[in-house]
Protein backbone atom coordinates (compact mmCIF):
# COMPACT_ATOMS: atom_id res chain seq x y z
CA UNK A 1 0.00 0.00 0.00
CA UNK A 2 1.50 3.43 -0.93
CA UNK A 3 0.37 6.14 1.25
CA UNK A 4 0.09 9.67 -0.96
CA UNK A 5 -0.40 13.33 -0.62
CA UNK A 6 -1.95 15.47 -2.52
CA UNK A 7 -1.36 19.19 -3.63
CA UNK A 8 -4.80 21.22 -4.61
CA UNK A 9 -7.84 20.69 -3.86
CA UNK A 10 -9.67 22.35 -7.08
CA UNK A 11 -10.98 20.76 -9.66
CA UNK A 12 -8.39 18.24 -11.01
CA UNK A 13 -7.34 17.56 -7.49
CA UNK A 14 -10.75 16.23 -6.83
CA UNK A 15 -10.37 13.87 -10.11
CA UNK A 16 -6.90 12.82 -8.99
CA UNK A 17 -8.26 12.21 -5.65
CA UNK A 18 -10.95 10.02 -6.92
CA UNK A 19 -7.88 8.33 -9.38
CA UNK A 20 -6.09 7.57 -5.93
CA UNK A 21 -9.24 6.16 -3.94
CA UNK A 22 -10.00 4.10 -6.93
CA UNK A 23 -6.86 2.34 -7.10
CA UNK A 24 -6.33 -0.46 -4.40
CA UNK A 25 -2.86 -0.57 -3.57
CA UNK A 26 -3.00 3.28 -3.06
CA UNK A 27 -4.24 5.56 -0.17
CA UNK A 28 -4.89 9.35 0.01
CA UNK A 29 -3.49 10.83 3.62
CA UNK A 30 -2.92 14.02 3.00
CA UNK A 31 -4.60 17.06 1.10
CA UNK A 32 -2.85 20.29 0.94
CA UNK A 33 -4.16 23.56 -0.27
CA UNK A 34 -4.37 27.00 0.47
CA UNK A 35 -7.77 27.11 1.06
CA UNK A 36 -8.56 25.84 3.95
CA UNK A 37 -12.28 25.06 3.43
CA UNK A 38 -11.68 23.24 0.53
CA UNK A 39 -9.06 21.22 1.55
CA UNK A 40 -10.92 20.43 4.86
CA UNK A 41 -14.19 18.60 1.95
CA UNK A 42 -12.03 16.98 0.05
CA UNK A 43 -9.90 15.19 2.98
CA UNK A 44 -12.79 14.42 4.48
CA UNK A 45 -14.70 12.77 1.35
CA UNK A 46 -11.76 10.41 1.66
CA UNK A 47 -10.72 9.90 5.00
CA UNK A 48 -7.32 11.75 4.76
CA UNK A 49 -6.38 14.70 6.94
CA UNK A 50 -5.40 18.03 5.74
CA UNK A 51 -1.21 18.90 6.18
CA UNK A 52 0.90 21.46 5.52
CA UNK A 53 3.73 20.96 3.08
CA UNK A 54 6.64 20.50 5.15
CA UNK A 55 4.34 17.71 6.93
CA UNK A 56 3.93 15.81 3.93
CA UNK A 57 7.77 15.80 2.99
CA UNK A 58 9.10 14.74 6.50
CA UNK A 59 5.94 12.29 6.81
CA UNK A 60 8.35 8.84 5.92
CA UNK A 61 5.47 7.08 5.23
CA UNK A 62 4.35 9.29 2.48
CA UNK A 63 5.24 7.57 -1.16
CA UNK A 64 4.20 9.50 -3.32
CA UNK A 65 2.54 12.76 -3.95
CA UNK A 66 0.49 14.32 -6.32
CA UNK A 67 0.94 18.00 -7.32
CA UNK A 68 -2.37 19.33 -8.66
CA UNK A 69 -1.93 23.04 -7.79
CA UNK A 70 -1.32 26.36 -9.29
CA UNK A 71 1.08 25.89 -12.59
CA UNK A 72 3.35 28.33 -10.62
CA UNK A 73 4.00 25.82 -7.65
CA UNK A 74 4.50 22.52 -9.98
CA UNK A 75 8.90 23.69 -10.03
CA UNK A 76 8.76 24.08 -6.37
CA UNK A 77 7.07 20.94 -5.03
CA UNK A 78 9.05 18.93 -7.71
CA UNK A 79 12.06 19.50 -5.89
CA UNK A 80 10.78 19.35 -2.66
CA UNK A 81 9.57 15.74 -3.50
CA UNK A 82 13.06 14.96 -5.42
CA UNK A 83 14.73 15.84 -2.29
CA UNK A 84 12.56 13.90 0.06
CA UNK A 85 13.04 10.87 -2.34
CA UNK A 86 8.99 11.02 -2.83
CA UNK A 87 7.75 9.33 -6.16
CA UNK A 88 5.64 12.41 -8.28
CA UNK A 89 2.49 12.72 -10.18
CA UNK A 90 2.72 15.92 -11.70
CA UNK A 91 0.00 17.67 -13.96
CA UNK A 92 1.15 19.85 -16.77
CA UNK A 93 3.29 22.30 -17.51
CA UNK A 94 6.33 21.59 -15.23
CA UNK A 95 6.81 25.40 -15.33
CA UNK A 96 6.49 27.97 -17.78
CA UNK A 97 10.19 28.63 -18.48
CA UNK A 98 12.58 26.35 -19.77
CA UNK A 99 15.65 26.24 -17.78
CA UNK A 100 13.33 25.71 -14.51
CA UNK A 101 12.04 22.69 -16.09
CA UNK A 102 15.33 21.36 -17.29
CA UNK A 103 16.07 21.70 -13.44
CA UNK A 104 13.36 19.50 -11.84
CA UNK A 105 14.89 16.85 -14.86
CA UNK A 106 18.23 16.92 -13.51
CA UNK A 107 16.74 16.75 -9.79
CA UNK A 108 14.43 13.76 -10.25
CA UNK A 109 17.34 12.06 -12.58
CA UNK A 110 20.11 12.38 -9.36
CA UNK A 111 16.87 11.04 -6.52
CA UNK A 112 16.26 8.11 -9.24
CA UNK A 113 13.01 8.45 -8.28
CA UNK A 114 9.82 8.65 -10.89
CA UNK A 115 8.15 11.68 -11.64
CA UNK A 116 5.12 11.41 -14.79
CA UNK A 117 4.02 14.77 -16.35
CA UNK A 118 -0.33 14.75 -16.84
CA UNK A 119 0.04 13.79 -20.36
CA UNK A 120 -3.07 12.07 -20.10
CA UNK A 121 -4.46 11.82 -24.11
CA UNK A 122 -1.83 9.02 -25.14
CA UNK A 123 -4.42 6.88 -22.92
CA UNK A 124 -7.58 8.16 -24.10
CA UNK A 125 -9.38 5.74 -26.34
CA UNK A 126 -10.04 7.95 -29.26
CA UNK A 127 -6.17 9.11 -29.84
CA UNK A 128 -5.04 5.58 -28.31
CA UNK A 129 -6.70 3.95 -31.33
CA UNK A 130 -5.42 6.73 -33.91
CA UNK A 131 -2.09 6.02 -33.35
CA UNK A 132 -2.96 1.95 -33.41
CA UNK A 133 -4.58 2.87 -36.48
CA UNK A 134 -1.64 4.42 -38.08
CA UNK A 135 0.76 2.19 -36.90
CA UNK A 136 -0.83 -0.69 -38.84
CA UNK A 137 -1.08 0.94 -41.97
CA UNK A 138 -4.60 1.04 -41.88
CA UNK A 139 -4.96 5.35 -42.45
CA UNK A 140 -1.83 5.84 -44.90
CA UNK A 141 0.81 8.40 -44.43
CA UNK A 142 -0.05 11.23 -42.60
CA UNK A 143 -0.20 14.36 -44.33
CA UNK A 144 -1.82 16.95 -41.64
CA UNK A 145 -2.85 15.87 -37.90
CA UNK A 146 -5.89 18.35 -36.88
CA UNK A 147 -6.84 18.35 -32.97
CA UNK A 148 -9.57 20.23 -31.52
CA UNK A 149 -9.49 20.47 -27.76
CA UNK A 150 -12.38 21.81 -25.79
CA UNK A 151 -12.83 22.44 -21.53
CA UNK A 152 -16.23 22.15 -20.13
CA UNK A 153 -16.09 25.72 -18.92
CA UNK A 154 -13.84 28.33 -18.63
CA UNK A 155 -11.28 28.23 -15.87
CA UNK A 156 -10.67 30.91 -12.96
CA UNK A 157 -9.53 33.76 -13.71
CA UNK A 158 -6.66 33.40 -11.05
CA UNK A 159 -5.97 30.02 -12.99
CA UNK A 160 -5.42 32.16 -16.07
CA UNK A 161 -3.03 34.57 -14.67
CA UNK A 162 -0.89 31.53 -13.26
CA UNK A 163 -0.85 29.53 -15.77
CA UNK A 164 0.54 30.55 -19.15
CA UNK A 165 -2.81 31.16 -20.92
CA UNK A 166 -3.83 28.60 -23.18
CA UNK A 167 -1.39 28.28 -25.40
CA UNK A 168 0.85 26.86 -23.10
CA UNK A 169 -0.98 25.03 -20.55
CA UNK A 170 -3.71 23.55 -23.23
CA UNK A 171 -1.55 23.49 -26.29
CA UNK A 172 0.83 21.68 -24.88
CA UNK A 173 -0.93 18.44 -25.19
CA UNK A 174 -1.14 19.32 -28.63
CA UNK A 175 2.18 18.80 -28.69
CA UNK A 176 2.50 16.01 -26.97
CA UNK A 177 0.01 14.23 -29.27
CA UNK A 178 1.64 15.45 -32.33
CA UNK A 179 5.24 13.83 -31.04
CA UNK A 180 3.62 10.80 -30.40
CA UNK A 181 0.95 10.08 -33.31
CA UNK A 182 3.57 11.49 -36.26
CA UNK A 183 6.84 10.25 -34.24
CA UNK A 184 8.42 13.81 -35.70
CA UNK A 185 8.86 17.36 -34.22
CA UNK A 186 7.53 20.31 -35.30
CA UNK A 187 9.68 22.96 -37.09
CA UNK A 188 7.60 26.37 -36.98
CA UNK A 189 5.05 27.25 -34.54
CA UNK A 190 2.40 30.06 -35.34
CA UNK A 191 -0.76 31.07 -33.48
CA UNK A 192 -3.41 33.52 -33.23
CA UNK A 193 -6.26 33.95 -31.11
CA UNK A 194 -9.27 36.00 -30.01
CA UNK A 195 -11.57 36.24 -26.92
CA UNK A 196 -15.06 35.86 -27.74
CA UNK A 197 -16.75 34.57 -24.54
CA UNK A 198 -15.71 36.87 -21.35
CA UNK A 199 -13.33 40.09 -21.80
CA UNK A 200 -12.15 39.56 -18.63
CA UNK A 201 -10.16 36.10 -19.69
CA UNK A 202 -8.79 38.60 -22.18
CA UNK A 203 -7.52 40.98 -20.07
CA UNK A 204 -6.44 38.22 -17.81
CA UNK A 205 -4.24 36.61 -20.68
CA UNK A 206 -2.90 39.93 -21.49
CA UNK A 207 -1.83 40.45 -17.88
CA UNK A 208 1.09 37.22 -18.43
CA UNK A 209 4.65 38.52 -18.24
CA UNK A 210 6.74 36.73 -21.12
CA UNK A 211 8.49 33.68 -20.24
Amino acid sequence: MIECALFGAGRIGKIHAGNVAREAGARLKYVIDPNEDAASALAAEHGASTATTAQVFADKAIGAVLICSYTDTHADLILAAAAAGKQIFCEKPIDLAIARARTCAEAVAKARITCMIGFQRRFDPTFSAAKTRLAAGEIGTPEMLIVTSRDPGAPPIPYIKSSGGIFKDMLIHDFDVCRWILEDEAETVHANASCLVDPTIGEAAMSIPPR
